[in-house]
């Protein structure tokens, strides 16, 4: 793909854009936004605001706009341009598949590639992985894509096709309800008047290094898990929630969290069946020991 227009210029489209502009492979961009418009004059080819005016000839088109869009969009392109160049339409979402960019033209592929984070700016691009979804005759021009952004390329597998909406939930949950943990923590370092910038950072680079060693090296995430939980210290754990009530839904979310963990810990043998009972008992109490 040497020839790539890009719809859309939100944070994906703007961070392709940037990139593919750099390797000399962006051919115009269609905005219709007019302040958006002249946030991308930087980019320096034609920039167009209407899909009646976009050049497909030879080349292929990016659609990096919101889900709801994306059928409706492959749609006018398939009518309005039918036999007249477009080699590919290509859509950037985790959660669907490329029968939505399909139409009455059946030689433009249908490719489905999608970054397995967030991308706010070009300079995430480097080193994220990118799932694929297409024909197999098409998988090589998906790759070569990806690898121009600098990025690693994963061709998906039926099995993983089907489960799609579970793995894009999976980076959803491992995205934004990190992030949030995050940002909850920091809450409760504030209230106990801890420096949150000295107190969490080392904290949880070093669980996250840990976490994803053991994913490196086929073992369980849980493998390094320490504190309360794991000794089944039912004091601990009281006087924990006790403190946290004063974050609002903090044990809410402690004893979720927990909840949720207690089965895997119980399978890997890192507890037994009293302590889970045990803990099951002091975690369901709703009102924490004072």
């Amino acid at each position: 793909m040497k020839s790539i227009g890009i719809i859309g210029y939100g944070s994906l489209g703007a961070s392709l854009a940037h990139a593919l502009c750099e390797k000399g492979m962006l051919s115009w961009l269609l905005i219709r936004n007019e302040h958006v418009r002249k946030k991308a004059e930087n980019v320096h080819v034609p920039i167009f605001s209407s899909l009646d005016e976009i050049p497909v000839k030879d080349c292929s088109i990016i659609l990096a706009i919101p889900d709801s869009e994306i059928q409706g969009v492959a749609k006018i392109i398939h009518e309005m341009y039918e036999g007249k160049g477009c080699h590919a339409l290509i859509h950037c979402s985790g959660s669907l598949g490329i029968d939505i960019l399909s139409g009455n033209d059946s030689s433009i592929a249908c490719i489905g590639i999608h970054p397995f984070q967030t991308i706010v700016s070009h300079a995430d691009l480097p080193d994220t992985p990118w799932g694929i979804e297409c024909r197999e005759e098409d998988i090589q021009d998906a790759k070569a894509l990806i690898n121009s952004l600098r990025g690693v390329p994963h061709v998906l597998s039926s099995k993983a096709i089907e489960n799609k909406a579970l793995y894009h939930a999976t980076a959803v949950a491992s995205a934004n309800l990190l992030q949030m943990l995050i940002a909850l923590t920091s809450t409760m370092a504030d209230a106990a008047d801890i420096p949150s910038a000295l107190f969490l950072p080392k904290i949880q680079s070093t669980t996250l290094d840990r976490a994803h060693a053991s994913l490196h090296e086929h073992m369980s995430v849980l493998h390094h898990l320490t504190g309360p939980l794991i000794r089944c210290d039912i004091q601990t754990i009281r006087a924990n929630r006790e403190a946290i009530r004063q974050i609002s839904g903090m044990d809410d979310v402690y004893t979720a969290l927990c909840k949720a963990i207690i089965p895997q810990l119980l399978e890997s043998k890192q507890i037994s069946e009293k302590d889970v009972t045990t803990l099951q008992h002091v975690l369901n109490l709703d009102e924490p020991a004072r």
